[in-house]
C-alpha cells in the first residue's frame, strides 16, 4: 500500500448547498484527480447493508448518481459494486434494484457488478503480530487502479463506527461472512491493505446515530466528507461523531500497520472539524450482548448460523427481538 507523506493527508467536510457541486470541491481539496486518470479503472464501494434505501443506514442513490457523473467524466472504466447481504438476508442484486442502481449506472455509463458472483481468492498476512485471511475478489486485487469507498457515517452497534474501513467488510464476497467476524479489526485492517482506497467520500447527508448498522435514528445532517486515507477520515468522522478514537479497535490496528494516521492535528483539512462536533452513542440490545460471542469464536459463529440448531436457536432469539430487530427481520424476510 501506498504510504503518503506527514503533509499530504488531506480531508474536507462541508454542509451541502449543490450536492454534485460540493462533491466536485471535495475531490479537488483531496487532490482527486491525482489518483483518477482518464485511462483509470475505478471501482466504486457504496454501503448497501440493506436492501433498499434508508436514510442513515444506506449510501443515498443521489449522491451516488452526481458522484458516477463526476467519475465519468473523467475516466473511460468506472465499475459500482456489492456483494450479497449477510447470513442470505438479500442479494446484491436486490440491493441495487432497491437503490435504482440499474438505471443510475445506465445513465452515467458505469458498469455494475456483484461481487459474490466474482472469482475470488485468499489473501493472507500477519497483522500486528496475529495472521488473518480473508476472502476478495479478484476483480479487486488484480484489475482496479483507483478503489474508493462511499460508506455512510454512522455508528455500529459492535465496531462503535462503520465508516470507510468498515464499508470494506462488504467486499468479502461470501454471504456468510458472518461466520469469519473473530480477529475482525485485523481482517478489516488487511482488507485496506489489499484494496487500497485512495478516494473516501462519505454521505452525511443523514447520520446514524443510536445502534447500527441496520437500524438506529437517522440524523439530517445535510453534509459530505471526503479524504485520500481511510484511516484519516474514520478517525474523523469517529471525532465528529463524539466517538473517542481510542475506542475503534480496527482504526487504531490501521494506524499501528502504517495504513493512516490518526491524529487529526497532522490532518490538512478545509474547515475546522469542532465546528461541527456532536455526541453520537452505539447501544447493545439483549440480542447485540449475545452476539458479542460471535465476533470471539467461530465454533460459536458456526453453532449459531450454520448449523442444524440454528432455527432453534433464531427461534428463542425472536423472543428477546426489541421493536427495531423486529421489524428489520420482518423486512429482510421479504428477500
Amino acid at each position: 500500500m501506498e504510504l503518503l507523506e506527514l503533509n499530504d493527508y488531506l480531508a474536507y467536510m462541508s454542509k451541502v448547498t449543490d450536492l454534485k457541486e460540493d462533491i466536485k470541491k471535495s475531490l479537488e481539496f483531496i487532490k482527486w484527480k491525482d489518483r483518477v486518470k482518464s485511462d483509470s479503472t475505478v471501482f466504486v464501494k457504496p454501503n448497501f447493508t440493506y436492501p433498499y434505501y434508508k436514510e442513515g443506514i444506506t449510501t443515498s442513490p443521489d449522491l451516488i448518481k452526481a458522484f458516477l457523473e463526476i467519475l465519468k467524466d473523467r475516466a473511460d472504466n468506472v465499475i459500482l459494486g456489492e456483494s450479497d447481504g449477510g447470513n442470505h438476508s438479500f442479494t446484491a442484486d436486490d440491493a441495487f434494484e432497491g437503490h435504482n442502481m440499474p438505471e443510475i449506472c445506465k445513465e452515467t455509463g458505469v458498469e455494475l457488478v456483484n461481487l459474490s458472483k466474482l472469482p475470488s481468492k485468499k489473501v493472507e498476512d500477519n497483522i500486528q503480530g496475529k495472521k488473518v485471511e480473508v476472502h476478495l475478489p479478484e476483480l479487486l486485487l488484480n484489475d482496479v487502479d483507483c478503489f474508493v469507498s462511499v460508506p455512510v457515517l454512522k455508528v455500529h452497534v459492535m465496531t462503535n463506527v462503520t465508516l470507510s474501513m468498515k464499508n470494506l467488510w462488504g467486499c468479502y464476497p461470501d454471504t456468510m461472512r458472518g461466520l469469519h467476524h473473530k480477529n475482525l479489526s485485523r481482517k478489516l485492517t488487511l482488507i485496506t491493505k489489499a484494496l487500497n482506497p485512495q478516494i473516501v467520500l462519505m454521505d452525511a447527508k443523514y447520520a446514524l446515530d443510536g445502534h447500527g448498522p441496520m437500524y438506529g435514528e437517522p440524523k439530517k445532517l445535510d453534509m459530505i466528507f471526503s479524504s485520500n486515507n481511510p484511516v484519516a477520515i474514520d478517525s474523523l468522522g469517529a471525532s465528529v461523531m463524539g466517538i473517542p478514537i481510542k475506542t475503534v479497535e480496527h482504526i487504531l490496528i490501521a494506524e499501528k500497520e502504517g495504513l493512516g494516521i490518526t491524529d487529526l492535528e497532522k490532518i490538512k483539512m478545509n474547515d475546522d472539524w469542532k465546528k461541527f462536533e456532536m455526541q453520537f452513542s452505539s447501544n447493545k440490545t439483549i440480542i447485540d450482548s449475545f452476539s458479542t460471542l460471535l465476533f470471539k469464536s467461530e465454533t460459536m459463529a458456526k453453532l449459531v448460523m450454520d448449523s442444524p440448531v440454528t432455527p432453534l436457536i433464531y427461534g428463542v432469539a425472536k423472543h428477546f427481538r426489541n421493536s427495531d430487530e423486529r421489524e428489520v427481520v420482518k423486512e429482510l424476510e421479504k428477500y
